[in-house]
């Protein structure tokens, strides 16, 4: 019977010891999946962060370069308002000519008359 207890003593403790292993295995598993599973949050963490990041940098691109056209499409209506300026004032300009060569045509044509008319 000593020798039942004794081995019954030494089994359990050998349980026991197995147990304490399997216990401390499971939970160094567990730390070290729990570290795995930290890394990989923070990894994908860091990539929605860049992605993100690219994201905002793409939509700046994008409002710059609407603003650059905005600002190409006001310095062609201005250079369009311009030159239908120019014209407007190359057309009044042309207009008086004309009209001053009428103004001329027409003295020319009186001062003939008188001419005539101081002949006879």
């Amino acid at each position: 019977m000593k020798n039942f207890l004794a081995l019954t003593a030494l089994a359990a403790a050998l349980l026991g010891s197995t147990a304490a292993r399997a216990q401390m295995t499971t939970a160094d598993s567990l730390q070290q999946r729990s570290a795995a599973a930290e890394a990989a949050l923070a990894d994908q963490k860091r990539q929605t962060k860049a992605t993100r990041s690219s994201v905002s940098d793409s939509k700046d691109q994008v409002r710059d370069q609407k603003n650059a056209m905005r600002e190409q499409q006001r310095q062609l209506k201005e250079q369009k308002l311009d030159l239908k300026r120019q014209k407007d004032v190359a057309k009044e300009a042309q207009r008086q000519e004309k009209a001053a060569k009428e103004t001329m045509r027409e003295e020319k044509r009186r001062a003939k008359e008188a001419k005539r008319a101081s002949k006879m």
